[in-house]
Parts: structure tokens; sequence; C-alpha cells
């Protein structure tokens, strides 16, 4: 009997592979895991962001990633007609859109005609949630508010990132069978590469603790970090503050910066910038403690954080505000402390008292570890992934 070839997934992204990571950590982690006997994966996406990559092809931990040349909002139908073309060139089952706007919710539309589509919700993209803080013009948000609101009804099966977005993709239509929750993971090789480097040793009588934050400035407001480092240094004298990332437009830094020098902090903050993947198990090695502010909203409740994932591997302490899938991903006082969203004199106490109970302090860091690699690898996650296709393939099918 002949051997059944392996049902075919066409990704469509939004925008680049690069600089943002959600097709990387997402799309790509998701095909890297399920591709075998049975699913293979082909990923094709608009660089409207990244210009440089527009028509490169090339493979990806082996999965094929394709950039249209296409990439301006007026030449969309060019863009379409050069995703149609791969499309039948790799003649896939399954189709999986990421994120429900822009220019792969186009080419998802169109064949939504003739193949079942799969729609990934990881933001909340519309009215209410990026639509606020993108920068786009007034058509944008429309457009995007129309093709995430339509998406949920017609789409065969979703899977999506935060309990919010199961939420808001129910109450937009979705049947409950259709809906997959998939909140973010990490490879097994991103695991082993961040939970590597040993904590280094307590930290030597008289040696200030340094507090580590990574991010992109999205979250909060950056005079909540100073208020918070201001309240920490009453109580412990000489702490610093490390911050790895940066923002995309530079604005966060420079208010960050402000508010730090009206608080007499200037010199007790270290602004890295970016920093390579691979610099990140180092730095929260040479760290006491990372916070990981949220602000209460609509764009963190539906967001699932990479980050704070990536920094529970690394073993490092963490207090993290209690917003959206941040109290999944986090035990209070077993895998990290939750504090309360926009209230920095709470967050400051936690990690002072993780500051001054160090033998505690890094047993919750291993115990976020462990955490992790129990619930929040891909390799766990993936099958509801696959569950999603045939769930997708079976509607289709019956209809």
């Amino acid at each position: 009997m002949p051997v059944e070839r392996a049902r075919r997934v066409l990704m469509l992204g939004t925008f680049g592979l690069r600089p943002k990571a959600t097709l990387r950590a997402r799309a790509l982690a998701m095909a890297g895991t399920l591709s075998s006997a049975d699913w293979a994966f082909s990923l094709i996406t608009t660089p409207w962001d990244n210009p440089g990559d527009a028509g490169r092809r090339w493979s990806e931990d082996g999965i094929p990633v394709r950039n249209t040349r296409g990439i301006h909002p007026i030449g969309f139908p060019r863009v379409m007609l050069e995703t149609a073309r791969v499309a039948r060139a790799i003649e896939p089952d399954v189709v999986h859109l990421f994120k429900p706007k822009g220019f792969g919710d186009f080419s998802a539309r169109w064949f939504r005609r003739n193949l079942p589509v799969v729609v990934d919700m990881d933001d909340w993209e519309g009215d209410g949630g990026w639509n606020e803080i993108g920068g786009y013009s007034r058509l944008q948000r429309c457009l995007f508010d129309w093709q995430e609101r339509t998406w949920p009804r017609r789409a065969q099966a979703l899977t999506v990132a935060s309990r919010a977005l199961e939420q808001r993709a129910l109450e937009l239509g979705a049947d409950r069978d259709r809906v997959h929750y998939v909140p973010n993971g990490l490879t097994s090789e991103r695991f082993a590469l961040l939970s590597k480097h040993a904590r280094k040793p307590k930290a030597a009588a008289g040696t200030p603790p340094v507090i580590l934050l990574y991010t992109r400035f999205v979250e909060f407001q950056p005079e909540f970090v100073v208020r918070v480092l201001a309240t920490v240094r009453n109580a412990i004298p000489g702490v610093t503050l490390l911050i790895a990332g940066a923002s995309a437009s530079g604005e966060p830094e420079i208010a960050l910066r402000t508010a730090a020098h009206a608080a007499g902090l200037a010199d007790a903050i270290e602004c890295r910038g970016w920093v390579a993947q691979d610099e990140i198990p180092e730095l929260a090695a040479s760290c006491d403690l990372a916070i990981h502010p949220f602000d209460d909203n609509l764009i963190n409740r539906a967001k699932c954080s990479v980050k704070l994932l990536e920094l529970m591997s690394t073993g490092i302490p963490i207090v993290t505000s209690a917003v959206g899938e941040n109290a999944s991903y986090i035990e209070d006082s077993r895998s990290g402390r939750l504090s309360q969203p926009g209230d920095p004199q709470a967050m400051a106490r936690a990690a002072v008292d993780l500051l001054r109970h160090r033998e505690s302090a890094d047993e919750i860091g291993r115990s976020a570890q462990k955490h992790v690699q129990q619930h929040y690898l891909w390799d766990l996650l993936a099958p509801r992934v696959a569950q999603a296709y045939v769930k997708a393939l079976h509607t289709r099918a019956n209809h």
C-alpha cells in the first residue's frame, strides 16, 4: 500500500521575519517542531518592515522561507499574485495565517475559496489594541479592525496565544471547538541555550545587586521603572538597573533618562540596547533579579510574553505584573513573584524581598526553569497546532 504524502501547510506572514520575532518564535517554532512524515511546511511573507529581504528565499531551521518582491500597500495585488504562484507550486492542504491583518490576510481570504484556513491570533490587533499605538493611518485602523473581527466566524480553525484572545475569538463568532489555545513556548534548543549558564554565587557582602530589565519598552511607562528602582534603593542602597533591549522609536529611552535624572538615578541605570539572543543567558546569570512590568491594558492582557519565558528559563528570580498570561506562566512565590499592575511600590517590595532572601529566590528561579521545561516547550504545545489543522481539514471536508 503506498504511503500517503505529508500534508502541506502554507504559513502566511504579515511582515518580515526580522526584526520582529513573531514569525521566528511562533510560526517557525511550530513548523520546526511538527515537521515530520505527517506535516510539511513553507512560509511566505511580505517584508514591508525590512525591504532588504524583499524577494529573498532561504531555509530557516529546515523550513523554506520566501519573501515577496512586492512590499508596498498600493501594490498588494502583486503580493497576492506572488503568493498564489508559490501556493500553486507547493499545493498546500492547509493555510495558516499569522495575524489577521495586512498582506497575509488578503491572500488568506483568496485561498479560503478552495482551502481550509487556520488563523493565528497572538495580539489584540484592532481597536483598543495595537490600532491605538501602532502609528497607523485612519484607513489602516479601519481595515485592520475589520480584518480581525471578521475572521473568527470564517476560519475553519483558530490558534490563539492567550485566554483573552480565546474569549475575543468566541465573542466575535467562533465556535468553541474551532478555537485552540496555544500559548507561546520555546524550542528545546532555545531552552537548552538559555538554561546552560549556572547562576552566579550569592553576591558577596557589600556588593550591590543588579536588576535586569529585558524589554522593547512597549508594555509599560518608562517612569514606572524609575519609581521601582528608587524604592528598591531606599531599602537596599547601591542597587543598579541593567536594561537589555530597545524601543523602535527611541522615545521611551529618552523618557526614562529624563525621569532617572529627575530622581537622581541617572548613574544607577545602564542601557545596553539591543543584545543578541545568545547573550541573554550570560546577562541573566550576571544579575540578581529580573523585573518584567506590564501596564493593565488590552494589549498586555492579550499578549503572551516570550521574553518572560526566556527569563524563566535562565533561572533568574523574576517579579512581573499580574496581567494576562503572566499570571499563567508565573505561580506566585513558587516560580516567581506577581505584583499588582500599576503599583511600583508593590513591585519594589517583592524585589526587595527576593534580594534579601537569596536562597529562597534561587529556589524560585530553579522552579521557574522546571515549570517552563514541563509545560512550555514547543514539543508539548505543538500537538495542539496539529489538532487545529486536523479540525480545519475536517470542517472543510464537511462543508
